[in-house]
């Protein structure tokens, strides 16, 4: 059979893959009218795993995108979404300014629905959307309360989403999002929808069953015949294909022409065809079509579905090797080495990491942690702070906000993994000062060195104020330029010193050895981050029971049962930023039980493994102002002030408001309260039929937009979430609510109507909130507190970039005046096809020495370090 390759394009394409050559999507989703920011907006690449949901910032970063020609969307409720196609190239970072513009006509009204009602056009709509067997299948929709059905005329419903619904596939171990465009129940017409993939978090033996059937599923898939098709495997087609490939015009993607329509004979004897428009079809090498459209499909081919399917970016060859791996110890190892932007602060600095995950095999990583925990501890162990980050292609980076303490001195940073314990020496230690701001460490020499890294400035010395360029390269022995994941911090030496290293990034990378057989580890890989707590009774004393458990209000309600110690754990979660958890606690008798313990789970040390040299603290050498003093223990004679309590006076309720008589009244005597204010809104909701609840700060839609909410008659926020009469501060209805004690509610009237008294910002509804006072309050909260305790916990922190971060120093005097960490990037990329990656700082006022340090692993797993000083000799730390 012939065929035509380019020999030296398949080495290319080989090469390509192995290497993975990435990039970096950063941005920022904002209000076009506005400029506020955005949160919970979903930013994805259209059936890959590649995504992100904006912070409260607006902020959002995609990582490890290879390069190439990429369609990004950003979809958010209420809003129109935008489409942009990116052109991204290896080690170089794509910055996005996203604004949106808001959907100023009125939602659908959903239909009231009795349960069996409800329960029949499910059922439909799974049908639709899974098939008729969906009953027998491991599928599941997660979120059904955010589809609302449109009554029409002629009594056929028009199905419409509040946000994307989200389908559970425990057969392939994805969580599929669904943006779909609203259709017609029973219509037959083809559905219009888009889709990304998360993976879901496996219990233990499930990973080898999802790779199975991942590998059947792909071995009938296109995109596994379209890439035999770039390397030249012709077998499985009826016809000689004669196929043809050629670079793009760009990195990263490929054009390949065959003979068309082409037939392929699937293992089962099934028949699909591949065909294309155009003359060329533009593809990645995994054979992913660039423009989706593009591919035309019939046959067996032309059934599929994108809940039952792969990513876009799925990596068949990975598995096929991972398939034929031996677990073992050596094999399953992680070896951790962090990199800190400096190694001395002082209170309310953050402290910046990156922490580097070196594998016994590079391709066991998605098997292990993905979870990093890092802490601060005291020299005798005390544990100050316990973070967790996410582990995302053996990086993790963030900051810790050191706090304001009175012991300063010197701290250990620990990073570990749970999977780590199973080791001897699993954890890693960094030495650390945290120094009142009257002293720093002592400067000591310290040489220049660099291992497979370089810097080159583009002056030989720099005035104050001035913005500096640097260019960094990453290189391998043979001066060649080689691909690396890297992290740069940049120390000005008139306000910071130079300290090295307590261990060295290949001391770290050693080879650690197992406690104990691999199959007698007792620790499993965290997938996600857990939570574990306890019940004590009122003597303090551990006791069996049970709990329920509210994770986010209504979102998710999960049951749990403890040991006979009263012990107990939840599942892994994959939470960002805060979360809330209410519990519902009995005793083993179902008694209520109010003594409740909840935290994310941590792996305490049993004792310091070994003695840290600090550096001398001595008399800083830029001093602060003397204004500025340390924080220090009461005098004798001096006393505390008492606060101050101000108890209610009780009021008559509020009367009739403006808007009349209102569509609904709901008295919180009426519903469960727990205290919280998205379990409050979650329960109203479930007494206000077209009242829509969702997201993570929750979203409040009517009519569909955000409603004006009203306290006591007063408006507060306005439609959209913008302000009222230039009050408000730009809240949303949830600001608002989460801003009340829930107990102090004593009813809340709808009016779902157009209220044209307040104008525009009446367009969406209205939720008028009447308040109690006195007595009334305070019985209210002693009826509903019930057993139910409260727990708000911190979870994997969204991404904040440095100069955001850095923003924070101003509302610290102390601080404002100094900026002894010039530049810090936890994300720079090296690639082979650049000489070298430039960045840019601006220097202080004062000009001096500047102190240059890298570190990064090679994508071969290699380490790489540099430490470099700038415009200044090398009296480091003066």
């Amino acid at each position: 059979m012939s065929y035509r390759i380019i020999f030296s394009l398949l080495c290319f394409f080989q090469a390509a893959f192995v290497t993975g050559q990435t990039s970096r999507i950063q941005g920022k989703v904002t209000d076009e009218i506005t400029g506020n920011p955005l949160q919970d907006v979903h930013i994805f690449i259209p059936n890959t795993t590649y995504q992100a949901f904006s912070d409260s910032l607006g902020s959002f970063v995609i990582t490890g995108v290879p390069e190439g020609k990429w369609e990004i969307q950003v979809w958010r409720h209420g809003w129109v979404t935008h489409r942009e196609m990116l052109l991204l190239k290896a080690g170089l970072q794509k910055t996005l300014e996203i604004k949106l513009s808001q959907i100023t006509e009125l939602g659908p009204q959903g239909a009231d629905l009795s349960k069996g009602q409800s329960d029949k056009i499910l059922d439909q709509l799974m049908e639709i959307f899974v098939g008729s067997d969906f009953k027998k299948r491991e599928i599941a929709l997660l979120n059904p309360d955010k589809l609302l059905f449109e009554k029409l005329e002629d009594k056929s419903y028009r199905v419409h989403s509040i946000g994307p619904i989200f389908f559970s596939n425990n057969e392939t171990g994805y969580l599929i999002s669904t943006y779909f465009e609203p259709f017609i129940l029973g219509s037959g017409a083809k559905i219009t929808a888009n889709y990304s993939y998360f993976e879901l978090p496996g219990a233990e033996g499930q990973a080898p069953v999802w790779r199975k059937r991942r590998m059947d599923v792909y071995q009938e898939s296109p995109q596994k015949y379209l890439s035999d098709l770039m390397t030249g495997v012709v077998e499985k087609f009826e016809t000689n294909p004669n196929p043809e490939v050629s670079f793009a015009g760009n990195p990263g993607d490929y054009l390949l022409s065959f003979t068309k329509p082409l037939t392929v004979n699937l293992p089962d004897g099934r028949k699909g065809v591949l065909n294309y428009s155009g003359e060329k079809l533009e593809v990645k090498f995994n054979g992913a079509p660039v423009n989706a459209e593009a591919l035309l499909l019939s046959g067996v081919f032309s059934d599929r579905n994108p809940i039952f399917g792969l990513p876009a970016n799925f990596n068949a060859e990975k598995l096929i090797k991972l398939a034929n791996l031996e677990k073992t110890a050596e094999s399953m190892q992680e070896r951790i080495f962090v990199h800190t932007d400096r190694k001395h602060y002082w209170p309310e600095e953050n402290l910046y990491f990156k922490a580097y995950l070196n594998y016994g095999n590079p391709l066991m990583a998605d098997e292990l942690s993905k979870v990093l925990h890092v802490e601060i501890l005291d020299s005798t162990g005390y544990q100050w702070i316990h973070r967790v980050f996410k582990i995302n292609g053996g990086v993790a980076a963030g900051h810790l906000a050191l706090p304001n303490i009175q012991e300063s001195g010197n701290f250990i940073l620990r990073a570990y993994t749970a999977w780590g314990q199973n080791y001897s020496e699993g954890d890693f230690f960094q030495p650390i000062q945290i120094l009142s701001h009257q002293f720093q460490p002592e400067g000591t020499e310290i040489q220049p060195e660099a291992v497979g890294v370089g810097v080159f400035s583009d002056k030989q010395s720099y005035e104050g104020g001035e913005q500096v360029k640097l260019n960094i390269m990453a290189f391998n022995p043979g001066g060649n330029p080689v691909n690396a994941n890297l992290s740069v911090t940049v120390l000005d030496l008139n306000q910071a010193v130079a300290i090295s290293d307590a261990k060295t990034m290949e001391e770290s990378f050693q080879p650690k050895l197992a406690k104990t057989p691999i199959e007698d580890f007792p620790i499993l890989p965290e997938t996600g981050f857990s939570l574990r707590g306890q019940l004590l009774n009122t003597s303090g004393q551990a006791i069996p029971g049970s709990l329920k458990a509210f994770i986010n209000g209504y979102n998710d309600v999960r049951s749990i049962g403890t040991d006979k110690s009263g012990n107990f754990e939840l599942p892994p979660s994959n939470f960002e930023g805060d979360f809330e958890i209410a519990l519902q606690a009995t005793d083993k008798d179902a008694r209520p039980v109010r003594n409740v313990s909840l935290n994310i789970k941590n792996y305490p040390l049993q004792s310091l493994p070994q003695s840290f040299k600090f550096p001398t603290v001595v008399p800083r050498g830029i001093k602060p102002s003397p204004d500025i003093q340390p924080l220090r223990d009461l005098e004798v004679g001096e006393i505390l002030m008492e606060e101050a309590i101000i108890e209610d006076k009780r009021e008559l309720s509020v009367g009739p408001m403006i808007y009349g008589r209102p569509d609904r009244v709901v008295k919180t005597e009426d519903i469960f309260l727990n205290g919280t204010p998205i379990q409050f809104l979650y329960a109203l909701a479930a007494q206000v039929p077209g009242m829509t609840v969702y997201g993570a700060p929750p979203a409040i839609r009517f009519r569909g937009g955000e409603p004006l909410v009203l306290i006591n008659g007063a408006p507060i926020n306005s439609a959209g979430g913008g302000t009222f009469g230039g009050t408000g501060g730009g809240q949303t209805a949830f600001d608002v609510i989460s801003s009340l004690d829930v107990f102090s509610i004593e009813r809340v009237e709808i009016i779902r109507r157009l209220v044209p008294q307040y104008g525009d910002q009446g367009r969406n509804g209205i939720i008028s909130i009447i308040l109690k006072s006195g007595l009334d309050r305070t019985k209210a909260m002693e009826a509903n507190m019930n057993n139910y305790t409260i727990f708000n916990l911190d979870g994997f922190p969204a991404y904040q970039a440095f100069e955001e971060l850095e923003k924070s120093r101003a509302g610290f005097p102390f601080l404002t005046e100094f900026k002894p960490t010039l530049y810090w990037n936890p994300y720079l990329i090296a690639t082979e096809s650049r000489m070298s990656q430039q960045i840019e700082f601006q220097l202080n006022e004062k000009s001096g020495p500047i102190w240059v340090e890298i570190r990064g692993i090679t994508d071969l797993g290699e380490p790489i370090y540099g430490s470099f000083l700038i415009n200044g000799s090398s009296s480091l730390g003066k």
